[in-house]
């Protein structure tokens, strides 16, 4: 049997240009924040309100037009030509840099790449969905993550030697550097066009739904769907905690006595656990159920969090050796959350709702990005850096025992639900269930979502309207549709590459 491991979805070529694209621009991502930081700060002279309205710029397009952008997401037929106008109007904004003469010129030339980044992701998001088929979507969130965590180090080091070699303005030449690379990978990323949304309406007798009915369907698809008003709610409100202490970090370091340059190490301590645990995290892990590994990472980083507000509490100072593992334990935990979160927003969504889905659901966690930092330094203020952290840390584990127990309950009440393997018809955990023979009112329903599920076809992710006509089919029909997919998963390399989408899970879905 074939195992997951965090390069599977490698193995698929658009995957592969793809993946090369996204990990070249987030390390330019990380490089162009710091340059801006630099400039504000050190080259501009400006104070903490500069970096507010920075931080503000950036959040601000992400939360109101995260909606508008997955639903238009949702309906382009040539996403790949947008995601390289995107990757190209990027570079040149970026370059635009260069040329702001103050701090306004700035902020709307930040505001203005935003934007296209806020459209750029949710159609990134809805590629990922056509060039790597359901059973390696787990490896594709995993190198995701990975890649945005190894870019969280490569990124701010790169742009140091560049900012020390050459100034801050050479960054961000860099940086556009990195959004034209990217661009030219994603050019050669070959794609079926979609339908056209009138052409589709005329075709069917209809008329085209508006941007504002297509956001509607995604919150509608959202609010009837448990899993993913469990997964938003519960990964905002883990957001909200953890902004509610991370803007503190540095004045905790400071008052543990941690210095300048040991605090570069704990921030990449963070870092680096973050990229281990990405890399921890498998088929086997996730087998746990989703649920179970979220609960855990943030009762593990509730842990950490309450670690170091218990030695802001009892004033301990000059023990590094203590808090680059504790940070390096903090980001271990956390990537299990950034691994599940991706995961089940692609899982639980149909391919068609993928751009609005994932577009609305990152926008809350964004939102709070305006009200958490403000409301942990009001309490800082009020009551010191340590009790902000010894707030957060125990909430965050109550927080994750909550989740941890749903998801228990989860897989109690539906033992195949969480199981990644468990669409994989070569497993040798469990053998499937014999194909279905005999009358159409002879199986049961769950029988035969079992049969589909072991053949490949992604019946937990579907929508209720889905469920309902497979609960339809005669057991001649399902009997016909395992056939034939296990007749192409046999050809599924040879006949993949004579294809614009992947095979496997398509015939009925």
């Amino acid at each position: 049997m074939e195992r997951l491991s965090l390069t599977t979805a490698l193995r698929h070529p658009r995957f592969r240009l793809l993946y090369g694209g996204q990990a070249i621009s987030s390390v330019g991502d990380w490089l162009d924040y710091l340059a801006l930081v630099v400039l504000l700060t050190y080259t501009w002279g400006h104070g903490a309100g500069a970096l507010a309205a920075l931080s503000v710029a950036v959040a601000v397009p992400m939360v109101a037009l995260a909606p508008v952008a997955g639903a238009l997401a949702d309906r382009m037929s040539d996403r790949i030509r947008v995601l390289v106008g995107c990757d190209l109007v990027r570079a040149a904004l970026a370059l635009g840099y260069l040329a702001a003469p103050n701090l306004p010129v700035l902020l709307v030339l930040v505001v203005c790449k935003v934007s296209f980044g806020a459209l750029f992701n949710p159609v990134h998001q809805s590629t990922l969905r056509s060039v790597v088929p359901e059973k390696d979507l787990l490896s594709a969130m995993s190198l995701t993550v990975f890649t945005n965590q190894a870019a969280k180090v490569a990124g701010p080091a790169l742009s140091g030697l560049i900012i020390a070699g050459w100034g801050v303005r050479a960054a961000f030449v860099v940086d556009a550097a990195t959004f034209v690379a990217s661009a030219a990978l994603l050019s050669a990323v070959r794609l079926p066009r979609r339908p056209d949304p009138k052409t589709e309406a005329a075709a069917g007798d209809g008329e085209p739904t508006g941007l504002r009915a297509d956001i509607a369907e995604g919150i509608r698809f959202i609010a009837r769907t448990p899993a993913l008003i469990a997964l938003i709610g519960s990964v905002a409100a883990t957001l909200f905690l953890v902004l509610t202490f991370d803007t503190l970090s540095p004045l905790a370091m400071r008052e543990l006595g941690v210095g300048e340059t040991s605090l570069g190490y704990v921030v990449a301590a963070v870092g680096l656990g973050a990229a281990l645990g990405t890399l921890a995290i498998s088929g086997r892990v996730m087998a746990a159920g989703p649920f179970v590994v979220l609960g855990v990472a943030q009762i593990v980083v509730g842990a950490a969090v309450s670690g170091i507000g218990t030695g802001l509490g009892l004033d301990a100072h000059g023990m590094v050796w203590l808090w680059m593992p504790i940070a390096g334990v903090l980001g271990f935990a956390a990537a299990g959350i950034m691994v599940v979160f991706p995961y089940v927003l692609h899982r639980e969504t149909p391919p068609e709702l993928t751009g609005r889905v994932t577009a609305i659901a990152n926008a809350f966690p964004v939102l709070l990005q305006l009200a958490a930092p403000p409301l942990g330094a009001a309490l800082a203020s009020w009551s010191g850096v340590g009790f902000v952290f010894l707030t957060a840390g125990p909430a965050l584990a109550a927080l994750g025992a909550v989740v941890w127990l749903y998801g228990m309950r989860v897989r109690r009440r539906s033992p195949h639900s969480d199981d990644p393997h468990s669409d994989d018809p070569h497993s040798d955990d469990e053998q499937p269930p014999p194909p279905p023979t005999g009358r159409a009112d002879t199986m049961p329903d769950t029988q035969r979502l079992d049969a589909l599920r072991a053949a490949g076809f992604p019946v937990d992710g579907l929508t209720p309207g889905q469920l309902e006509a497979l609960h339809g089919l005669s057991d001649e029909e399902a009997d016909l549709l395992i056939t034939v997919q296990l007749r192409l998963q046999a050809t599924a390399d040879e006949v993949e590459a004579h294809s614009g989408e992947p095979i496997i899970g398509g015939v009925l879905f």
